[in-house]
Parts: structure tokens; sequence; C-alpha cells
């Protein structure tokens, strides 16, 4: 029989080393297709551009926060407000992210205002304009933490790097503590109300912050995407119940706390 053979277009070396060369040309190729190619790192970020910006924002919301917290140097002074807008950028950029359509109308505020995005640039809104409160930090703290963690695994996945030590410690605590960490945030929306409240008498701010905060809490109970809100309510709940009707509770302290709730229970929204 008579083989046939495809014709190269490739010059042959010389010294009639041709079958050799092409085999092993061959072989190389193989080898370079049956290897995967993964992005760089700078690449990913360009790829995704809007989820590397969302990423570069949530570290400067954890950096500043730092800077706030750990009183060190003349940054912080302005860390506070510094943190807040960054976190506000943030949530901008992550609205826009979300938002599939746009229009002038209130079908479209009515659809906005659900997503929790907008829900944090309002909480922004109201703590860059109010008296610090260094717990109002803890959500977007521990949000740009959680966030980026994500991201992070993520670029390391896609750039051939997810079986590293780093990548796979990050991922293990991402899943760990994501329940705790989200919980902790929900007690930290809640908990502000209260301080708000003081801060009246005080003098330090408005009555209207704890309504606007009020109209904040009301729709991260709603939300439909994050029930922790919801969660923590119940939690303290049964709580206070589990408290005030242990025998050495005094009655009065009993009932200021049935009303209490009572009065929660009034102004809590209705959910799906």
């Amino acid at each position: 029989m008579v083989e046939i053979r495809e014709e190269s277009t490739d010059p042959l070396p010389q010294g009639g080393a041709g079958p050799s060369s092409s085999s092993s040309s061959a072989q190389g190729s193989n080898s370079s297709t049956s290897s995967p190619r993964f992005a760089s790192m700078m690449d990913y970020m360009k790829a995704n551009q809007m989820d590397s910006i969302l990423f570069l924002c949530r570290l400067v919301t954890v950096f500043f926060s730092i800077c706030y917290i750990l009183p060190f140097g003349s940054m912080s002074t302005t860390a506070y407000t510094r943190a807040f807008a960054a976190a506000a950028a943030t949530n901008v950029f992550r609205l826009r992210q979300r938002l599939t359509w746009f229009a002038f109308s209130r079908e479209f505020l009515a659809y906005m205002i659900l997503e929790d995005s907008a829900h944090y640039v309002m909480y922004c809104i109201i703590f860059i304009t109010s008296a610090p409160v260094t717990m109002a930090l803890i959500p977007i703290a521990f949000y740009g933490v959680w966030n980026s963690a994500k991201f992070f695994v993520a670029m390391c996945n896609a750039t051939g790097n997810g079986d590293s030590k780093m990548c796979r410690l990050v991922n293990e605590q991402v899943q760990k503590h994501t329940a705790n960490l989200l919980g902790i945030i929900a007690c930290a929306e809640i908990f502000v109300f209260p301080v708000f409240v003081a801060m009246i008498f005080m003098g330090k701010v408005s009555i209207f912050f704890p309504l606007i905060y009020g109209r904040f809490l009301s729709l991260r109970y709603m939300s439909r995407r994050n029930p922790y809100t919801r969660t923590a309510f119940y939690q303290l709940k049964c709580s206070v119940h589990q408290g005030v009707n242990h025998p050495s509770c005094p009655q009065l302290v009993r009932n200021i706390a049935y009303k209490g709730i009572e009065l929660i229970e009034r102004f809590a929204p209705a959910t799906s």
C-alpha cells in the first residue's frame, strides 16, 4: 500500500531531520493544547472591570474603617466620612450593575428601592450627614471584607491559583463564617437605632434621623436576598421573652418589654 501524507508548507531543515522535527513540533503542540492556559490576575481584572472597581472600593472602605477605629496618624479625623463615601460609591456601582432597566417612573423607583444596594446607599447618606457612630462602621466594613474575599477566591480560581494555600484558606474562612458575619451585621444595624434615640437626648442628631433610619430597618426587614435581619429580630424577640418570663423579673420591666415588642411588631412590614 502507498502511504499518503499531507504535504507540509513549512520548509524542511537541512540534514534530513524533517520527520523527527515535525513529530517533535506535533508533540509540542499537543502538549500546549492539552495543558489549560490561565489568564493573569491583571487580565482577569481587565476582563471584569466593574467587579474589579467594586473590589477596590471595598478595600478602601475597609482601610478607612480601620483607620478610624485605630486612630493612628492624621487621617483618623476624616477616615469616618471617607469610609462611608467609599461604601456609598460601592453600592451605587453595585446598584447600577443590578438594575437592568431605567425609567423616570414611580414603578422604577419602587423596583429600585427593593435592592439591597439601594438600602446601603441610604445607610451611607444617613451616617455621612450625622454625628459619628462607631458601631455604624461594622456593616460596611464587614461587607467589604466578605465581598473582597469572595472576589479574591474567584480571581484565584480563574487564574489557575485556586489550589494555592492562601486561596484555600480564604475560601475556607468565607464558607465557615458567612452566616456568623451576616448575623453580626444584622444585629449591628438593629442596635444602631437605640443609639440614634439616645443621641437625640444628647443633642447630637435631629429627631428625623431615627425616623429615616427606621425606614432603612424596615427595608432591610423586607429584603428578598438577605433574611438575616428578620432572623435577628426574631432571635432578639425570643431572648427578650425568655428574659422577662423569668420569675425574678419585675412586673414593670415585663410590661415595658411586652409593650416594646408590640410596638415593633406593629411597625414591622409584611413579608411574602
